[in-house]
C-alpha cells in the first residue's frame, strides 16, 4: 500500500489569482489607505505617501528573511527592542565548602541529620527573604538592602559584536 506524501508543505495556499490570502490582504490593506490618502491629501504629499505605503506592503507581503516572513522577523525585533534585557552574572567568589553530614542509621532518620536539615531550611529562607543570619551583625534596614543588592551599569559586547549598556545586578 503507498501513500501520497505531501512535498510542499510551507508554500501558502494561492487563493486570490497568484496572490495567497495574506499576501493579498497586506496590498489590498496598502492600496486601500493609498486610495484614502489620495482624497484627502495633497497630489505630491499622495504621490510620496503612496509609494511609502505601497512599498512596505509589497516588502510585507514577498520578502522573507531567513526563511521567515518580513511580519515575523519585524515582530520579533519590535519584541527585542521594547521588552527590557536583564544580565546576571554570578559571583567569582570561591565556594564554600561543605559540611559533611553524619551517617544515618540504617533504619531512617538521626537526630543529626533532621538539625542539619533544619538549619539549611532556616538559612535559605533567610536568603530568600533577605533577613540576617544570627551571625550578621544587625543593621538598620537600609544598610541590608544596600549590602544585598548593588545596581551597575556596564557596556558588554554580545556575541555578534554589538555593543550594548545594560544593568549588572550584584546579588549578595
Amino acid at each position: 500500500m503507498q501513500f501520497q506524501v505531501p512535498q510542499f508543505i510551507d508554500t501558502e495556499d494561492k487563493v486570490v489569482g497568484p496572490f495567497s490570502i495574506r499576501q493579498f490582504l497586506f496590498i489590498g490593506i496598502g492600496a486601500i489607505i493609498s486610495a484614502i490618502f489620495y482624497f484627502f491629501v495633497a497630489t505630491w504629499l499622495f504621490v510620496v505617501a503612496a509609494l511609502v505605503l505601497m512599498g512596505a506592503s509589497v516588502a510585507l507581503a514577498f520578502v522573507k528573511i531567513n526563511g521567515r516572513p518580513l511580519i515575523k522577523v519585524a515582530t520579533a525585533a519590535f519584541n527585542f527592542y521594547w521588552k527590557p534585557q536583564t544580565y546576571i552574572w554570578k559571583s567569582e567568589a570561591p565556594v564554600a565548602t561543605q559540611a559533611k553530614a553524619a551517617p544515618s542509621r540504617p533504619g531512617g532518620f538521626s537526630l543529626e541529620g533532621m538539625v542539619a536539615g533544619m538549619a539549611l531550611h532556616k538559612s535559605w529562607e533567610n536568603l530568600q527573604t533577605g533577613t540576617p543570619s544570627p551571625a550578621e551583625p544587625k543593621l538598620p534596614e537600609r544598610q541590608v538592602v544596600e549590602k544585598k543588592m548593588t545596581q551597575r551599569y556596564q557596556v558588554i559586547q554580545k556575541l555578534g559584536g554589538d555593543r550594548q549598556a545594560a544593568k549588572r545586578v550584584d546579588y549578595r
